[in-house]
């Protein structure tokens, strides 16, 4: 988003419209294997892990220890989603 500077420059707005549209397709095909909730805790987070890497490497963000204590509680939080017993769902 920041490189399309508002919509002004094309091939990244084009390329932020694919790449959201294939994540939302990603989004879409985790919902059928796995609980909404689930599915999207580790689309969140994922995608915040994706975005900090991000901007930590083009855009010389600084990684702290406060952040990186963050990303790990967060993805324990959502690992920790994951060992919730699922029950099975009938449509009769």
């Amino acid at each position: 988003m920041k490189l399309s500077d508002g919509f002004n420059m094309i091939l990244p707005s084009i390329l932020m419209l694919v790449f959201y549209g294939l994540g939302f397709v990603a989004f879409v095909a985790c919902i059928a294997k796995v609980q909404i909730s689930i599915a999207y805790a580790l689309w969140t987070a994922i995608g915040m892990v994706a975005i900090s890497i991000i901007d930590i490497l083009f855009f010389d963000a600084h990684l702290s220890n406060t952040k990186i204590i963050a990303f790990i509680l967060i993805s324990l939080g959502v690992v920790g989603l994951t060992f919730e017993p699922q029950k099975k769902v009938t449509h009769d």
